[in-house]
């Protein structure tokens, strides 16, 4: 393929999660294709210097790969592509749009013999019915208050006609063209996933939609060469999660005060990619602690690069996962590759791969699975390890890579 026949469309690479990390690996899936330059379709323009941070230079450096980056207006591209217009952008070879659970990027010549849609969980079409505002100024950068004047009624039928018909209003023609985006864009691409979980919760929405789980790639080799044969592990248990309100970490909080009070492990460490938009929640876990007198058994790491994550879980013995309904949960899994006991929610994703015994109902539960889990074996840590391997960035590339071979004409 030549220079800029691939097009990713990612919304924002800067928070440096699970998601953003897959974009990655599945850039370099396509790189060791053979394909060596390709267009990336964002609304916020990447920071390298983040993503060599948090993801090590050796992975980031596929992004000097791109040939072009396209920061657009989504709005303003869901508006002539309604219309189908002709010169709507250069038609690309491949479209390959690994943020299929936020952004409704949809272009009227796609087909599932061009485009695969990597979606983690069907959350747009939730936020799309609730009118959720939230959802379009966070995940899509669309400033409703900023386009009330500016917006035209493309219907399917007649010629366009001038909005003017008030805020509330607006925002629905907004939302009714995101719903129209989205669900052609679902079924009619090549749609993955990353557990039966989100395949079953994608089949509830998009009923036609053929849905294939391919596993998130996991870098469980570095996270085993770097941690699992530690022999400093104390008492402490992680919790590695995006400071976002969508994960709960409030709940990691009213665990250490159970954990405190029953004189359970030595602290807690939370760790995590923080971004301006979540500084008002930062704050107010902060406050929570406070109030919950769990200062000094709660300690935050914010933005840490990963020699410094390594360090910690070569400290630490428990792994803790705040959130029910997670998708998949990468970080769960680099934690088990790391040596650490993952402790989890009955529902969601990662019950696929986290052993029963480490599955909880309630946060008195997880105390007591917790607090057992600190005694667990070297050879223990090591079967938890060895049961990732899987999920290894080498598999999901071999993965991906005869899936496009298969299904992309």
């Amino acid at each position: 393929m030549s220079h800029g026949m691939v097009n990713f469309v990612f919304g924002n690479l800067n928070p440096c999660g699970g998601g953003e990390r897959l974009t990655l690996v599945t850039m370099k899936a396509m790189s060791d294709m053979g394909i060596n330059s390709f267009d990336l379709t964002t609304f916020y323009r990447p920071n390298i210097s983040r993503l060599d941070q948090i993801f090590g230079k050796e992975l980031s450096s596929v992004m000097r790969r791109i040939n072009k980056i396209q920061v657009i207006d989504m709005l303003e591209y869901l508006e002539k592509s309604n219309l189908a217009f002709k010169d709507l952008s250069k038609r690309y070879a491949v479209t390959i749009n690994t943020h299929g659970d936020k952004v409704p990027y949809f272009d009227p010549s796609i087909s599932k013999d061009n485009s695969i849609v990597y979606c983690h969980f069907p959350s747009a079409k939730d936020y799309i019915e609730r009118e959720n505002l939230e959802y379009l100024e966070k995940e899509l950068n669309i400033k409703l208050t900023n386009k009330i004047g500016a917006y035209k009624d493309y219907s399917e039928t007649g010629p366009p006609n001038p909005f003017n018909k008030g805020y509330s209003e607006r925002k629905s023609q907004i939302f009714r063209l995101l719903k129209r985006s989205y669900n052609s864009l679902m079924k009619k691409s090549t749609v993955l996933t990353n557990s039966k979980f989100s395949r079953t919760a994608i089949l509830e929405s998009f009923e036609s939609t053929d849905v294939q789980v391919l596993s998130p790639p996991v870098d469980v080799e570095a996270f085993r060469s770097h941690s699992l044969k530690s022999d400093e592990r104390q008492d402490i248990i992680l919790v590695i999660s995006r400071i976002d309100p969508d994960k709960y970490i409030e709940k990691a909080l009213h665990l250490a005060r159970i954990l405190k009070k029953r004189a359970i492990g030595k602290r807690m460490i939370i760790i995590g990619t923080l971004v301006q938009r979540n500084l008002t929640y930062f704050y107010k876990l902060q406050k929570i602690a406070r109030d919950l007198e769990i200062k000094d058994y709660v300690a935050f790491q914010t933005n840490i690069g990963l020699e410094s994550l390594f360090i910690i879980m070569r400290k630490a013995k428990v792994y803790f996962h705040p959130m029910v309904g997670e998708h998949f949960g990468i970080s769960i899994a680099e934690s088990m590759a790391a040596g650490l006991v993952p402790v989890v929610p009955t529902i969601g994703g990662p019950t696929e791969f986290v052993p029963r015994r480490f599955q909880f109902d309630s946060l008195d539960e997880a105390a007591c699975i917790v607090s057992s889990a600190f005694n667990l074996s070297a050879t223990e840590r090591r079967q938890i390890s060895d049961s990732v391997l899987k999920f290894s960035a080498s598999n999901y590339i071999h993965n991906f890579q005869k899936l496009f071979e298969e299904r992309i004409n």
